[in-house]
C-alpha cells in the first residue's frame, strides 16, 4: 500500500513568490529549518544531528509551478519518499498542492507525525510567503 500526504494550501502570493521560497536554500531555510545547503543537485536539511537530516535530490525544477524532490539519504524512514510541490494561481495569489509519497511502508503514528508536521511547516511557508518570517526549525 502506498502511503501518501497531501496538503492543499492557499497563498496570498504570486506562484514565483511561492516558487522562490520552495526552490533553494535561501527561500527553504525561512520556513522549514533554517541550516540548508546545495551541492551537486542535492539539498540536506539539518534538524537533529544524527537522527533526521534529510538529503534530497532536485528531480524538477520549474520556475514558477513546480519543485520535486526525491530523498537520497539522512533520513531511514524516508528512503526513497518522493516529495512535489505543484503551485498555480487562484483567486489573486497561488494554491499549492503538496504531496509527499513514501518509499517504504510507515506505521500508522509515523505516518501521523509526519503528516502533523508537514501541515505546521507549510503553516509556516504561508507565514513566510505573506510576512517574511516563517517559523522554522532551530536547527543546532
Amino acid at each position: 500500500m502506498t502511503q501518501t500526504i497531501l496538503h492543499v494550501v492557499d497563498v496570498p502570493a504570486p506562484p514565483g513568490d511561492v516558487f522562490a521560497a520552495i526552490e533553494g536554500p535561501d527561500g527553504l531555510a525561512h520556513w522549514w529549518t533554517t541550516k540548508v545547503a546545495e551541492a551537486d543537485g542535492v539539498i540536506a536539511f539539518s534538524f537533529v544531528p544524527d537522527v533526521f537530516n534529510p538529503q534530497m535530490r532536485v528531480e524538477e525544477r520549474t520556475s514558477p509551478n513546480a519543485v520535486a524532490w526525491t530523498c537520497v539519504g539522512g533520513a531511514q524512514q524516508w528512503a526513497g519518499a518522493s516529495i512535489r510541490f505543484d503551485i498555480r494561481e487562484h483567486e489573486g495569489g497561488s494554491r499549492l498542492v503538496f504531496r509527499q509519497g513514501y518509499g517504504m511502508e510507515l506505521d500508522e503514528e509515523s505516518f501521523g507525525i509526519y503528516n502533523f508536521n508537514w501541515g505546521y511547516y507549510l503553516e509556516s511557508l504561508l507565514e513566510y510567503c505573506k510576512t517574511g518570517a516563517g517559523k522554522p526549525f532551530p536547527a543546532p
